[in-house]
């Protein structure tokens, strides 16, 4: 590789206090590993005395021979097996983040010798363990992101899609304002730019979808746009070509979907005019994605802005559920809605 990386993924081993405890694997593969605790259990404890102070925090990344091309003012993603659901996910970030040019060692009982050892540095308000840990299968097209030690250079890019998907996911959940504060100000580290609603990927996406409806109207009839819902697998490929353009196949898919439905919530049957005059809805996954769901037609469901937001953070319980209806309660109110494509 040529020039400098203001970006690497790292591997850390699994520690399920969030590494901000000492933690040792009794399911470790080697017995050293099950013996002495990863100088990475405390990664994400940003108040190491001793270590770490008002602007710096210390971690602990292990590698055979550390990054030679990684910027000084770099950015720091971490990957970790989790051994809870045996998901590989992606847990958190280090912002304006440096390799040390020797381990430091601070003394520390519990590990070997006593001694924690320390492989890199950042700043301490531009770092974060992610509130909502992501699949990692959404960024690697089946491929393991980051040896099992060591580290991958990665582009902006990738990292610009990860610190905006955690901001998404932090939206699902309930925000955390501490934390979304923190990403925004990581982002804006990592772009040069503010943040703002519009650098949403969400939004991209949507953007895709509105190009592809009118195109997809055209150039589909219902039953092709069934049939190719239909023969869609996890093997098919992320990108589709369409009309002599390349899209992502997810936006495809929803954007076949909203013609199915006929733009009308599934929920209330609402649909929301546009000032173009087009109508707005917006596509729900019942199981999420980071909780592996599928891109397939019947984890998808169309719903206005309002219901979309009720289904993703009200209190829901699913009855039953088919490949061609799903019964569940929101709220204590009881639904009951197709997922058959006709």
């Amino acid at each position: 590789m040529t020039g400098e990386s203001r970006v690497i993924i790292a591997n850390i081993t699994w520690n399920d206090s969030g590494w901000r405890n000492i933690y040792t694997d009794p399911r470790a593969g080697h017995k050293y590993a099950r013996e002495h605790p990863g100088h990475e259990s405390l990664n994400f404890k940003f108040d190491k005395k001793g270590l770490d102070d008002e602007q710096n925090i210390y971690g602990f990344v292990q590698w055979t021979t550390p990054p030679k091309n990684f910027a000084k003012n770099g950015i720091i993603i971490f990957y970790s097996k989790n051994l809870e659901n045996h998901q590989g996910e992606i847990v958190g970030i280090y912002g304006d983040a440096q390799i040390l040019k020797s381990k430091t060692k601070t003394k520390w009982k519990g590990f070997e010798k006593d001694e924690l050892e320390s492989t890199i540095i950042a700043k301490k308000d531009l770092s974060l363990l992610f509130p909502v840990p992501l699949n990692s299968e959404e960024y690697s097209e089946g491929r393991r992101l980051v040896p099992q030690v060591g580290y991958t250079y990665k582009d902006i890019k990738f990292a610009e899609e990860i610190i905006l998907d955690e901001i998404k996911e932090l939206k699902k959940t309930g925000i955390k304002f501490d934390e979304f504060k923190k990403l925004k100000a990581i982002y804006e580290f990592l772009t040069g730019m503010a943040y703002s609603e519009e650098n949403s990927f969400e939004d991209e996406d949507i953007k895709e979808q509105d190009e592809l409806l009118p195109l997809i109207k055209i150039h589909q009839s219902r039953d092709e746009i069934i049939n190719e819902l239909k023969t869609i697998e996890p093997t098919t490929p992320q990108l589709v070509e369409f009309r002599g353009k390349q899209y992502k196949r997810n936006n495809k898919s929803i954007a076949g979907l909203k013609i199915l439905r006929d733009f009308k919530c599934q929920m209330c049957n609402v649909s929301i005019l546009k000032k173009d005059g087009s109508l707005y809805v917006e596509a729900a996954h019942i199981t999420e994605k980071r909780h592996k769901g599928p891109e397939a037609y019947d984890n998808i469901l169309i719903l206005c802005p309002n219901h979309h937001k009720e289904f993703d953070l009200g209190k829901r319980v699913i009855i039953e559920r088919t490949k061609d209806k799903i019964i569940f309660e929101l709220n204590d109110k009881k639904y009951e809605l197709s997922l058959e494509l006709k």
